[in-house]
């Protein structure tokens, strides 16, 4: 959210969630499901899934 400059109130909206949701997801008090990740995707135009995966890829690729 800092890179993109956008406040907890406007993700929420940009969701379709609460803010006190979003709260929580950035605590870590709130398990993010499929469905959540796909609306992080989209209200912030990145692909969380792609780069967790080739943060995985990466580090196993080094270990080897």
């Amino acid at each position: 959210m800092d890179d993109q400059s956008i406040t907890q109130v406007e993700l929420a909206k940009r969701m379709g969630c609460t803010q006190q949701y979003v709260s929580n997801l950035l605590k870590g008090s709130s398990n993010m499901t499929l469905e959540t990740i796909a609306r992080l995707e989209n209200a912030l135009s990145i692909d969380l899934v792609k780069s967790a995966l080739h943060s995985t890829q990466c580090t196993a690729t080094k270990s080897s």
